[in-house]
């Protein structure tokens, strides 16, 4: 078994490469030793051997009668492949054949009374259960330092109801993304939320990481999308009902959004959906002279009350200049041309954007967009932008793996911001990333509000040949300090998993951290639920 089985990103059928003009320019941007990178697995070192598990003879046949002896895995690479997800250090270990703090077995139940069951003899026994999904989180979260059960719920697949008349759909939570929305689009329908790990992702992981999609800002965060969900706690089941609205005291629902699994175990859910015609989407790019004007068209945008885009984004200089770069456009007639109108490399902002819905209402707003555009000097570079980056929205997520392999590091920071701060957070941040020796920052806005957005953090640099990890660590440390000091969210949609435990006190204060103890107390008395420093709980 090669790492790279267990640390990989995606379909094992697939690996993406660069073209030679891109790979070209990278090794200019990233000079790295030769001797070096041909040191560097590239995954194919097998697995270390792992720790024994620690479960009793008695609890692995008691589960064995719960879902099948053919559902129960205690193999080395099954234990090793549920204990990571792709933060940037689990990874980079896992191609030295390094995986640590892993559970002891792998369950997959088939339907919530399995879950009851395997929930109940699991607290029966203080056995820790870490529910997983499709293992695509970057926070942590799967990590076992207290080992224990995965519980994993890919079989729990099942699309419940279809609900034309109220628009809604309520599935299982180990139901994937395309398969949801392949259901969806047959009957004219879109759930709306499209991660850029959408093919590999779960409805539950959504949910548990209160996860928001690439059109969320015409469609909602998942939280906006949820109508109810179940969950099994060791205390027992809860269920909320698919109401569009209610006002019977705080939603209890919500207390399971964002919890990454520590306070119980996601089942089902209920989700709003839309009716969905891709064509009569309006698509548009402006790019601008700078970052600033960008900015500013995009809060008169969603400030205007005239519609929003569905699909909003906003690449700063730096990512467009390397936009440029790797799909072969610099130096090219549109790149002189524009030059020579003023829209200059490392300065100019490219902005792409989607407006879903009735064709009459998608062309106003686009035709509206434009105005605003092009009153803060945005110059239309019609859809093929946007095209090309729908092309890639997905599969773009493979190029870690072969950046790495390169020895080049590339991983991501993610923040929630008001306008008013977002300019100093991202001059700040990118400041403190840039001073990082030999370091690209490219930061990019994807999803927009009335008061304020996101910023989405992106450093690529050479991989360090002897301290790798420490140098890391201490990096990626000081951006987030750099990104809470200045207004920012510890998370927009990632999550906070072990990753950003050490900082929640500072996001929600000691009185914040009582009332999460206090819930993790009343849903898991015996702390067996992913435990182990999860959201900042002991």
């Amino acid at each position: 078994m090669q790492t790279r089985d267990i640390y990989k990103w995606g379909s094992p059928d697939v690996e993406e490469k660069l073209p030679e003009h891109t790979l070209k320019f990278l090794e200019e941007q990233f000079p790295v030793d030769k001797e070096f990178k041909a040191s560097l697995p590239k995954g194919e070192l097998p697995l270390n051997p792992l720790k024994k598990s620690k479960l009793s003879q008695t609890t692995i046949t008691k589960l064995k009668q719960i879902v099948g002896k053919d559902h129960v895995l205690l193999d080395d690479p099954s234990r090793a492949r549920h204990s990571i997800g792709k933060f940037y250090t689990e990874i980079y270990k896992a191609r030295f054949g390094e995986v640590t703090d892993v559970v002891d077995v792998v369950v997959s139940p088939k339907n919530e009374a399995e879950v009851i069951e395997i929930i109940s003899l699991a607290n029966a026994g203080k056995i820790p259960v870490i529910p997983y999904g499709a293992g695509s989180t970057v926070t942590k979260a799967l990590q076992a330092p207290k080992g224990g059960i995965s519980l994993d719920l890919s079989r729990l697949n099942r699309i419940i109801e279809f609900n034309a008349i109220d628009s809604t759909v309520t599935v299982e939570a180990g139901v994937y993304g395309p398969v949801l929305e392949k259901h969806l689009n047959e009957r004219g329908y879109t759930c709306g939320h499209f991660p850029q790990s959408f093919e590999f992702s779960t409805v539950g992981g959504w949910i548990a990481a209160k996860g928001a999609g690439q059109a969320s800002t015409g469609y909602g965060k998942i939280e906006d999308i949820l109508l109810s969900l179940t969950a099994i706690t060791p205390s027992g089941k809860f269920e909320s009902k698919a109401y569009p609205a209610a006002s019977i005291g705080p939603d209890l629902f919500r207390l399971f959004l964002g919890t990454e699994g520590s306070f119980g175990v996601i089942t089902r859910a209920t989700l709003k959906i839309r009716k969905f015609h891709p064509e009569n989407s309006a698509k548009g790019s402006f790019i601008f002279k700078n970052f600033e004007k960008a900015v500013e068209t995009m809060r008169d945008v969603m400030q205007a009350g005239f519609g929003k885009p569905h699909f909003f984004r906003i690449q700063d200089p730096e990512e467009t200049d390397i936009s440029f770069h790797m799909s072969g456009l610099h130096g090219g007639k549109e790149d002189y041309f524009l030059r020579f109108i003023g829209y200059k490399p490392m300065e100019r902002s490219l902005m792409h954007i989607i407006i879903d819905g009735d064709p009459s209402y998608a062309k106003e707003v686009l035709k509206k967009i434009k105005k605003i555009a092009k009153r803060n000097g945005g110059f239309s570079t019609g859809e093929s932008p946007v095209n090309k980056w729908l092309h890639q929205r997905y599969s773009s997520a493979y190029l870690r793996d072969y950046l790495m392999d390169e020895g080049i590091r590339i991983d991501t920071l993610e923040t929630a911001v008001s306008w008013s701060n977002l300019h100093e957070l991202w001059e700040k941040t990118r400041a403190y990333i840039k001073s990082h020796e030999n370091t690209s920052c490219m930061v990019h806005i994807s999803h927009a509000y009335e008061n304020g957005a996101n910023l989405y953090f992106i450093f690529l640099s050479p991989i360090k040949e002897k301290n790798e990890i420490t140098d890391f660590v201490k990096f990626h440390k000081g951006i987030i300090d750099s990104i809470h000091k200045h207004g920012g969210s510890l998370s927009h949609h990632h999550g906070i998993g072990r990753m950003l435990s050490p900082w929640m006190e500072g996001e929600v204060g000691k009185e914040g951290l009582r009332i999460l103890s206090s819930l993790k107390k009343t849903f898991d008395p015996k702390g067996i639920m992913n435990p182990g420093g999860l959201l900042g709980l002991k």
